[in-house]
C-alpha cells in the first residue's frame, strides 16, 4: 500500500456509484478518476464493501447483479487497495450468480476456502452451496 494512501469511507463510494448528491458525486468521481489512473492510492476495508452492498441493495434498490458488477469494477482499480481483495471479488461473483445467500455468507465461504479451510460451522443450510467448503453444525 502506498504511504500516501487514505482510507475511503462508505459514503464516498455511494456518492460515486449513485450520483444522488451532485456536489458530493462530482468530487467522489474526481477521486475515483485519480484512483483509476493510479495517480491516487486509497484503502477501502472490506467492511466498507459490506456497507455499500447493504445500502445499494436494501436502500437504493439496486439489483444484485448491478451492485456486484459495479463493485467488482471498483475492486479492479489500480490505485485501490483492500484487505482480502481476491476473496471480495470471488464473493461478489458468487453473490451475483446465486440467489439465497447474502453477500456476507458468500464472503465467509470464499474466505474460508482461500484461508485453506474446508469446513464452516453454521446452522444455515444454505451454506452448502460452495464447492470445496462443507457446512458442519456444532454437535
Amino acid at each position: 500500500m502506498a504511504s500516501n494512501a487514505a482510507l475511503v469511507d462508505t459514503n464516498v463510494i455511494l456518492r460515486h456509484l449513485l450520483g444522488d448528491i451532485p456536489d458530493h458525486a462530482e468530487r467522489a468521481n474526481r477521486l475515483f478518476d485519480d484512483v483509476m489512473r493510479g495517480d491516487m492510492h486509497v484503502y477501502v476495508p472490506s467492511t466498507v464493501f459490506f456497507e455499500v452492498v447493504y445500502v445499494l441493495t436494501q436502500r437504493a434498490k439496486v439489483r444484485v447483479v448491478d451492485a456486484a458488477d459495479a463493485l467488482i469494477a471498483l475492486l479492479g482499480l489500480p490505485g485501490l487497495d483492500t484487505d482480502h481483495p481476491a476473496a471480495l471479488v470471488e464473493a461478489m461473483r458468487l453473490w451475483r450468480g446465486q440467489g439465497p445467500l447474502s453477500f456476507a455468507d458468500c464472503f465467509h465461504l470464499v474466505l474460508a476456502k482461500q484461508l485453506g479451510m474446508t469446513r464452516i460451522y453454521t446452522f444455515d443450510q444454505k451454506m452448502d452451496r460452495y464447492p470445496g467448503v462443507s457446512r458442519i453444525e456444532p454437535s
